[in-house]
Parts: C-alpha cells; sequence; structure tokens
C-alpha cells in the first residue's frame, strides 16, 4: 500500500489535492476573515475546536454533496460562542443557555436544514442543561457539540456543571466539593443516538467523528476536552508545568498531559467514560472514543409518523361528522338548567357530564357548560362534574344552585346533597347510596339499581349512561333522541350497542317513575 493510499483510508487528502495549492488559507471561504483574530487567549483548544469543525463541514461538502447554504449554526454565550460570528454560514448567537431551544425551532420550522449546536459545557449543561437532555430524549435531528474547558471561562472562571471533583476555581478555592456531569452518559441516559467525545489533542479523530456526528440522523452529541490556560489552568496543577506565568506554555502543559493519561475506548458504555484526577489534583484520567450509535426514529420522522395516524383519525371522525343525524332542534325554551353528577373515580362521572353537555348543545342546539373536579386518587376517589344548560347565553359558567343532581356513591351523596335546591330532584343508583333517616324532606328523591342494570346488559361501566337516560325521563331538560346519539358518539365503538340498550332500560325506567 502507498504512502498517498494509506493516508487516504486515514482521512488526510493528498498534497495535490488540497487547497493550500492556491496558496489561500484552505478555510477562508468559511471564516469571517475581517471577525479575526479571534479574541480566545493563548493556548486555549477553541481555536482546534473550530478548525476540526470547519474541516469536517468542508469534507461534507466535497465528499457527501452538503449544500452549506442549508447549513445552521446555533451558539450561545461564552467562549465557545463567539464560534458562530466567526464561520461564514448563517449563524445564531442566543441568550445564555437558550441555544438547543432556539435549535429547536429552527429544525422544525425547516427540517431541511442541518442544525448544528457549538457552545460550551456551561452553556449547554448547566444554564441550558434541562434544553439538552429533553432536546436528546426527543431524538431531534440536531448535532450538539460541547467544547468543555471544565469552568465558566468567559465570566470569570467560576465552578462550572463539569468542574472535576476537587478541582479548584474561582469559586472553588480549597476544590469542588459538587460531583461533575459525565456529560456523555447524560446525552446517552437521555437518548442522544451518537454520543463521542475526543479532547483537541486528537484533531484528526475529531474531525472524522465530527463528520459522522453531523449526519447522523437523530441528535448526536460530540463532547471537546479543550484546554482553558487562563480560567482553568491557573487554579490547577494540570497547566502549570515548565513556565506556570505563561498562557502558551500553560495551554500546551495540559495538551501533553491530556496525551499521557487519554485513553481510547470506542463501544464503551457512557458511564464508564470517566474523566478522574489524582491525589495531586491533576487529570489522571480521560477515556475518549465513539460511545453510542443507534439507529432509532428521530424527531421529524416520528411527527411524519403521527402526521399519517393523525390524518387516518381525522378521515374517521370527519366521516362520523358527516354521517351525524340531523335531529330537529329544542323548539321548548329551557330556563338555566344546573345538574350536579357525583361518584367515585372510574364510574364515567366525568364522561356522563360531558354526554349530557354535547347532548344540549350539538343536537338540541342550547347553551351548555361543563366543568369537573375529581380527587388525587385515579381510581376509587370522589369525583363531581357539573353541567349548566339554556335557551340563553350561560353568563357564568358555575352552578349556583343546582336543580337536579346524580348521584353514584355514597360519598358524593353526602358530600353534594347540601346544595340542592330545595325542590330539587336527587337521582340515586340504588345499590351504591343509602338514604340517611335525616334526608332532606324538601327534595323528590328517585332511584335505580344503575349498577345492576349494566352488569345485567354485560358492562358495569355503563352504568352511568343508565343514570343519563334516567335524568333524561325525569327532569326532560335534553330530548332523548339527542342523548341517546350523544351516548352513542361517546362510548367505545364495540360498546355502542351495550350502552344503547342500557340508554333505553334507563329511560324507560324513568318514565315509569
Amino acid at each position: 500500500m502507498s504512502s498517498s493510499e494509506r493516508l487516504r483510508i486515514l482521512g488526510y487528502e493528498p498534497l495535490t489535492e488540497s487547497d493550500w495549492e492556491t496558496g489561500l488559507h484552505p478555510m477562508d471561504d468559511l471564516l469571517r476573515g475581517e471577525r479575526l483574530p479571534h479574541i480566545w487567549c493563548q493556548g486555549c483548544g477553541l481555536g482546534t475546536a473550530l478548525s476540526t469543525f470547519v474541516n469536517a463541514l468542508q469534507w461534507l461538502e466535497k465528499n457527501q454533496e452538503w449544500d452549506l447554504d442549508k447549513v445552521a449554526v446555533v451558539s450561545g454565550i461564552g467562549c465557545t460562542g463567539r464560534i458562530a460570528g466567526y464561520v461564514r454560514l448563517d449563524s445564531f448567537h442566543t441568550t445564555h443557555g437558550r441555544a438547543i431551544p432556539f435549535a429547536t425551532g429552527l429544525k422544525l420550522a425547516n427540517p431541511e436544514l442541518k442544525v448544528i449546536v457549538l457552545s460550551g459545557d456551561g452553556d449547554l449543561a448547566g444554564i441550558g442543561g434541562n434544553h439538552l437532555i429533553h432536546a436528546a430524549r426527543r431524538n431531534l435531528g440536531i448535532t450538539v457539540v460541547c467544547v468543555n474547558n471544565f469552568i465558566y471561562g468567559m465570566t470569570g472562571g467560576q465552578v462550572g456543571p463539569t468542574t472535576p471533583h476537587e478541582a479548584r476555581s474561582v469559586t472553588s478555592q480549597y476544590g469542588n466539593y459538587e460531583y461533575p456531569f459525565n456529560l456523555p452518559y447524560l446525552a446517552a441516559a437521555s437518548g442522544a443516538s451518537f454520543v463521542a467525545r475526543w479532547t483537541t489533542l486528537h484533531a484528526r479523530r475529531l474531525g472524522w467523528t465530527l463528520r459522522d456526528a453531523l449526519a447522523y440522523p437523530g441528535f448526536s452529541f460530540v463532547e471537546v476536552i479543550a484546554p482553558c490556560s487562563t480560567a482553568y489552568a491557573r487554579w490547577n496543577p494540570d497547566g502549570k508545568g515548565l513556565d506556570p506565568e505563561s498562557l502558551r506554555r500553560r495551554g500546551l502543559e495540559i495538551m501533553k498531559h491530556y496525551q499521557e493519561v487519554g485513553r481510547i475506548e470506542h463501544d464503551i458504555h457512557p458511564k464508564d467514560a470517566h474523566i478522574k484526577l489524582n491525589e495531586k489534583g491533576e487529570m489522571a484520567e480521560i477515556v475518549e472514543g465513539e460511545f453510542v450509535k443507534e439507529s432509532r426514529p428521530n424527531l421529524q420522522e416520528a411527527i411524519d409518523q403521527r402526521d399519517v395516524w393523525a390524518e387516518k383519525a381525522w378521515q374517521r371522525a370527519k366521516k362520523a361528522l358527516d354521517e351525524r343525524p340531523d335531529l330537529p332542534a329544542q323548539t321548548e325554551h329551557i330556563p338555566r338548567t344546573e345538574v350536579q353528577l357525583g361518584g367515585f373515580g372510574g364510574q364515567g362521572i366525568m364522561s356522563a357530564g360531558k354526554i349530557i353537555g354535547r347532548a344540549a348543545a350539538l343536537y338540541d342546539q342550547l347553551e351548555s357548560c361543563f366543568t369537573q373536579s375529581y380527587g388525587p386518587e385515579a381510581r376509587g376517589g370522589a369525583a363531581g362534574s357539573q353541567v349548566i344548560i339554556a335557551s340563553d347565553s350561560i353568563h357564568h359558567p358555575h352552578l349556583v344552585r343546582p336543580g337536579s343532581m346524580i348521584m353514584m356513591s355514597q360519598g358524593a351523596y353526602s358530600k353534594y346533597i347540601p346544595n340542592l335546591a330545595p325542590g330539587g330532584m336527587l337521582l340515586i343508583d340504588s345499590e351504591l347510596v343509602t338514604l340517611p333517616d335525616d334526608h332532606r324532606a324538601d327534595i323528590t328523591t328517585y332511584g335505580i339499581p344503575a349498577t345492576r342494570i349494566a352488569e345485567e346488559a354485560g358492562n358495569n361501566r355503563a352504568a352511568n349512561t343508565a343514570m343519563l337516560g334516567f335524568w333524561t325521563a325525569i327532569v326532560g331538560a335534553v330530548s332523548q333522541d339527542a342523548m341517546r346519539q350523544a351516548v352513542i358518539e361517546s362510548v367505545p365503538p364495540k360498546t355502542v350497542e351495550l350502552n344503547a340498550k342500557v340508554f333505553d332500560i334507563g329511560y324507560e325506567r324513568g318514565l315509569e317513575t
């Protein structure tokens, strides 16, 4: 194998094919020369991070026909955030911690864009940590490159979310007592499809990884560990080396140290991708490599899939609307009619209230208003719903003095019965509610064994339907046809026949009362 072939396999371009032949800098087309020289400190790793990123984009443009006019770079606040201002691409410099939600909006608004977030550990894992985990959870189709220098660099050198345990900073002069994030583990645990880590010492490996990450479907996350020769190295032994007063030497000594303690472990579980310090406070181990490559639907694919399902559901709903019977409107004037429903969770108290409102509004063409209340229990707790019906406008949406009640549990009876208007009508499930000796004498009470009726029909969960039929016949505020049709539309398709039967039984019992 020739040396040129070997170099090509390793990712190097032969000199004869290089842009250096032009005599210009090979990255001139993607760097904003008018903003250079940059503001980063001597020995900082951000220049290398920027170079590898630009190199990866140029390679993708040349070898995978990327249209760089469809690339958007987003950054937040901090030293790394300056990258967005140095690249000759559509770039956005956002507020602190908000780079990822801004990128989310870009990607959702224009899925054809290649959206890349380039920012620092303080911005992405500290201020914006919540956005990081949720973008990874959604598997949003963006690439996040987090340059980690273990410190809040631009804001003064404060301890950050990745500052190693026991490392020093401006705000942790005796050592950081907090445990840092393992960023690859955090990203992987949150759902990222591609996760990797390199230091800026590994410029070539980092460039190759960025090529893969940028083109990888779903959420890709690359941590780039870079020396901070000013805010971090001045307090920690890694960069003090030969000439601790020289920023250039600090950065160089850190890079040498990265070489000594780095360990490449591809496909290792991210929880084992350690960054450890020794007893002197020096970096003792940095695990590097590509840790996660998983294929699963990204957010846009999931949205597109749900769009198909939603369209099918809409077509079914539209068909049902088109086939909805045209019932005659209620001609009798209905004054404000208030009904309180009560029971325990699981009896369909909320559903029954909604059915009354649906029957009144959609079929009898009355005004209706529905509200609900329930305890913290998913099943078995107190549940109540309230409905108001009227021919005229309903100006106050809450019950004032209900004229009728449907009670399906003893607890609901005890809670709501004091509110029933004098002369009002109380409807109970006679097998679940026992009237006390001091039951109110100023109201009219009716009862049917609604739960038993439903059980005998084949499903005790239809007891609320029996009560609706009973209430319709006795109160008369909503027509029989309107209520029956509202029941049919509101119950699961497999139970339509059963619920219609139970409703008819309840209605007949009401007429017999």
